[in-house]
């Protein structure tokens, strides 16, 4: 499996736009390197604060919001 084709399979099943190229390709090096942690490494970034029973809700209430789609929603950055 490549990080090509595994972005393309994830945008199969969850809709185009679901995940990008480049963020594929960062967690295959991740991944190859010996990182299979899912956790943000410590002092990336600004900690975003986001009410997870709304995030909860509108992801349960529509399936095809996006990651993009719901950052915008919740104020958080990409």
């Amino acid at each position: 499996m490549t990080a090509y084709g595994s972005c393309r399979e994830i945008n199969e099943v969850f809709g185009d736009g679901t995940i990008d190229h480049r963020t594929c390709y960062e967690w295959f090096n991740r991944f190859k390197s010996g990182d299979t942690s899912l956790e943000d490494k410590e002092g990336r970034g600004r900690p975003v604060e986001i009410d997870f029973k709304a995030l909860l809700e509108a992801v349960e209430n529509d399936q095809g919001l996006t990651t993009r789609m719901l950052a915008e929603q919740f104020g958080v950055p990409l």
